[in-house]
């Protein structure tokens, strides 16, 4: 039978509550609310709340007024009951008592759900938190509650579970009076309880009496949202109460989306705004890069009106003195976008090949079925200018690079700035490129201390090399950067006797012949590409090649595990010569040779 068993999840007395957190104490401004509808998607029950629901902290009644005022309209989109706890925010004073009073009654409480107790505590009785050691003042006292709590536990002494919902988690406080809280474990006594906190910002689960005491993390209350280890994020906890007790998932404010997350129309404006922001062939002249400007056009293809911004960062080769402004393109328009640099004064002028591309980061806004819609976009800034193909005798391609000379390209750092940069690439390589006889030959020499090549593993499991070459004439071999072009060749090397890699077309895996062998610090590879598949490209005698060179790298453990090069790529060890033309930020023309072009110094 295509199934495990019939035994449904689905038990009558299983049901599920929500518990919302912190919203204020330097709220920010749309979290909770944007919390409300996330909650009904989750269809609890009911929702619960662990304290500090408005900022308070006044004896202002008109203040008061207007905040509960604020926050009850916020709750009452909920489609689920909705109820309160009280926090230091919401109750400071004899003022704040009173009007807790007088809108919800009581500041402690109980109910009962399917057998399950559930038990609200006003933690400002135990101590208010301006002094842990003062009751706060109004129409109730400690003693009251105290009583209260044994009344109930004696009253429900044998529920299936006792959820405690308490604003101060008194008991991980170092400096808090710890008499009363213990009198409540003691009155807890042996039942199962789980209780729920708030207040610190911060979650956190402890273990005391062999039960989980757990202090939420924010719901739109201050934080420094410094992520899940810090215990800093926005969530509600969904708990499901089942025969074994509760069972939490904390669910990132982020991480719950209704129906719409991508409609057709948000999926088509991210790819007309992908797309928005594009490199323009700008060649530079001589062997140099002294100043110059590296161009984009920004095309809107909405139907709206499209605001840009951008911000440049250099990188650490060149500089960049302007100061970007926003700007709006309109409906079908074109602006083209000029960016200005400069080689850095303390390297001099640099060859174009040796520099590291800075990068550019756009923030795209326009309309989308009535809502505001951003997308950012990351580009590379690299200028460039023709590389110099040089002619030489014909080498023999077997894995021997006796017969280069020096490798002029080395690659020792992320040239795709889409790619995580990291401070040492695990990896390097050199490689140098030569025309004979109208065929062009490639010397690759790679350095890395951890090699993977079998022929049990496919072309993309291994260490090796991406070669691409495109003789198409402009505006092909420079501005078509998002598409594999039929007929270019494009191959990956590898170092053992792998499958061929049938993702390419054959027309290019046949044009290619190469040869690689280990060495005592890597591996070297030697490849042709064939000069009458070029020229078939070129329409004619080839005389300019886009050229795109990368090492991929694989480590025995990622084997072990199957991690995808690709994404090991991303993280820096997939190694680009420059960016990569088929990334998210390709440069038009990049990697470009002429054929017949003087050899120059490759020196920095």
């Amino acid at each position: 039978m295509p199934w495990t068993h019939l035994a449904a999840n689905d038990a009558d007395d299983d049901f599920h509550f929500v518990i919302v957190s912190d919203r204020t104490g330097s709220a920010r401004p749309g979290v909770f609310e944007s919390a409300i509808p996330k909650v009904n998607l989750l269809e609890p029950a009911f929702v619960v709340s662990v304290g500090d629901l408005i900022e308070g902290d006044t004896e202002d009644q008109a203040q008061l007024d207007r905040e509960w005022d604020e926050f009850e309209g916020f709750v009452a989109g909920l489609e689920t009951p909705f109820f309160y706890a009280a926090g230091n925010h919401d109750m400071s004073n004899a003022v704040m008592a009173e009007t807790w009073q007088a809108r919800f009654g009581p500041s402690y409480y109980s109910f009962l759900y399917k057998d399950v107790l559930f038990l609200v505590l006003n933690s400002e009785l135990f101590g208010m938190v301006r002094d842990m050691h003062t009751p706060v003042p109004g129409p109730w006292t400690q003693a009251e509650q105290m009583a209260f709590i044994d009344e109930t536990l004696q009253r429900f002494p044998n529920p299936r579970w006792t959820i405690v919902i308490i604003h101060q988690p008194r008991w991980d406080y170092a400096d808090a009076p710890q008499d009363d809280w213990r009198k409540v474990e003691a009155m807890l006594g042996q039942r199962d309880y789980t209780v729920f906190a708030g207040h610190s910002h911060r979650y956190v689960k402890i273990v005391r009496q062999d039960r989980r005491y757990i202090t939420l993390a924010t719901t739109g209350g201050g934080s420094r949202l410094r992520g899940l280890m810090h215990g800093e994020f926005d969530h509600v906890a969904l708990v499901s109460m089942t025969d074994a007790g509760p069972r939490i998932a904390n669910l990132t404010l982020d991480g719950i989306q209704d129906e719409n997350v991508t409609t057709a129309a948000s999926r088509d404006a991210v790819q007309k705004l992908r797309t928005a922001v594009y490199s323009v062939p700008a060649f530079g002249s001589g062997t140099r890069f002294e100043a110059g400007s590296v161009a984009f056009d920004v095309a809107n293809t909405t139907d709206k009106d499209m605001t840009v911004a951008f911000n440049v960062d250099p990188g650490p080769d060149l500089v960049y003195a302007a100061q970007p402004q926003p700007f709006t393109v309109a409906p079908g328009q074109i602006e083209r976008v000029e960016i200005a640099l400069a080689a850095s004064e303390a390297l001099g002028h640099l060859p174009y090949h040796a520099i590291s591309p800075g990068r550019a980061v756009w923030s795209l806004a326009t309309d989308v079925g009535g809502e505001p819609f951003r997308f950012e976009k990351t580009t590379a800034l690299l200028p460039v200018a023709p590389l110099p193909m040089p002619s030489g005798p014909v080498p023999t391609v077997d894995g021997d690079l006796t017969d280069w000379p020096a490798l002029p390209y080395a690659v020792h750092r992320q040239g795709d700035v889409a790619t995580a940069r990291t401070a040492q690439t695990d990896i390097s390589f050199s490689f140098g490129v030569r025309e004979a006889e109208g065929d062009v030959y490639f010397a690759v020499q790679v350095v890395d201390d951890d090699i993977v090549a079998s022929s049990a593993l496919g072309p993309r499991e291994q260490d090796g090399l991406l070669l691409v070459v495109d003789a198409r004439n402009e505006p092909q071999r420079s501005t078509e950067t998002r598409r594999f072009a039929t007929g270019m060749a494009r191959n990956s090397l590898t170092l053992a006797d792998a499958a061929p890699d049938l993702l390419l077309p054959a027309e290019s895996r046949a044009a290619v012949t190469w040869k690689t062998k280990r060495t005592a610090t890597g591996y070297v590879a030697e490849a042709k590409v064939s000069g009458a598949f070029l020229d078939a490209q070129a329409g004619g005698a080839w005389q300019m090649l886009r050229i795109g060179v990368t090492a991929v790298d694989w480590d025995a453990h990622e084997i072990r595990n199957r991690i995808p090069w690709h994404v090991r790529g991303s993280s820096g060890t997939a190694l680009h010569w420059q960016p990569y033309r088929f990334g998210e930020a390709p440069v038009a023309g990049s990697g470009t040779f002429e054929r017949g072009k003087q050899q120059a110094s490759s020196a920095r």
